[in-house]
């Protein structure tokens, strides 16, 4: 049976998910919890600096959505322990408990 990437919408606590997130960019990565940059998101299982254990990675938005698709694939292959998250919905949901935040809501 052929495999294939869907996306999939769950209701998560945000700053959980904050605290155990890689970040990757084009070759490197950073800790969400602590802001360590220079990870090797291939690699590494926990930040080298807060000793924190990555459960989730999201990409900086990427302006080709076909290259995107394919970093995606090609670290699922890599790294089927991380759980790949859309880094803009943690964006807006950050902003939006901030906002709450902000307000007193």
């Amino acid at each position: 049976m052929k495999q294939s990437l869907i996306r999939v919408w769950q209701s998560f606590d945000i700053e959980q998910i904050k605290k155990q997130l890689l970040l990757a960019g084009e070759l490197t990565a950073n800790c969400e919890n602590c802001q360590h940059l220079g990870i090797d998101f291939v690699k590494e299982v926990k930040c080298p600096n807060c000793e924190t254990y990555f459960k989730y990675i999201g990409f900086r938005t990427k302006n080709n959505k076909a290259e995107e698709l394919f970093a995606i694939k090609r670290l699922a292959e890599k790294r089927p322990d991380l759980m790949i998250i859309d880094y803009e919905d943690i964006k807006r949901a950050c902003g939006k408990s901030q906002a709450r935040n902000l307000l007193d809501i």
